[in-house]
């Protein structure tokens, strides 16, 4: 059997995010949601996105002139047309994840401006110290920060991706516990006024 590394995972994790994202989303809002991929750097990636999909994307255009150039695994750009959130996976291929992992998570989620992120672990879970902090200590699955007059909420969450049955184990820990809670949270902020 060939050894995969981490970076082969992510098209089917990404398939799978997407779907639930839209289908949750048009069933509670009634619209369409468009996710739009991105991985390695977030700057000129979210650009590129812009560019080539100036419709669903100009809402993010000033977010992302201003977003500083950053490495990343995966990110999505989420957005109903008229709103945007972005989401940042960190995807890990680890016996056991844990808090270098997750404040790697908690770094790019805090220097992007990132409302939703995830540490992800293919067929492995978390160290028994990152299970007990988040279980313990919401603050650090759930931080708010403010920039100038703006206050921002960042939600994380830690899941584990099961290869053979291309699907997620639930492992309850953070402040995101499912793709189908991710959907509610967003579906909750893109609602219309």
């Amino acid at each position: 059997m060939v050894k995969r590394n981490e970076v082969s995972y992510y098209p089917e994790i990404q398939k799978f995010i997407e779907i639930q994202l839209k289908s949750n989303f048009a069933a509670s809002n009634k619209r369409e949601l468009h996710v739009f991929w991105g991985i390695g750097e977030l700057k000129s990636n979210m650009q590129r996105i812009i560019k080539e999909h100036p419709i669903e994307c100009e809402c993010a255009a000033q977010f992302a002139n201003r977003v500083p150039p950053l490495n990343l695994d995966i990110f999505a750009l989420i957005t109903d047309g008229e709103k945007f959130e972005l989401l940042v996976l960190e995807i890990k291929l680890v016996k056991s994840a844990g808090l270098s992992e997750w404040s790697q998570l908690v770094g790019y989620c805090l220097v992007s401006g990132a409302k939703y992120g995830l540490l992800l672990n293919i067929d492995n879970g978390g160290s028994s110290r990152l299970h007990h902090l988040l279980q313990t200590e919401r603050h650090i699955s759930n931080i708010k920060t403010t920039i100038g007059e703006e206050q921002q909420e960042h939600l994380l969450g830690f899941m584990q991706w099961n290869s053979l049955t291309h699907n997620f184990e639930y492992s309850n820990l953070g402040a995101i516990k499912s793709i189908s809670n991710l959907s509610n949270q967003i579906a909750l902020g893109f609602k219309s006024e």
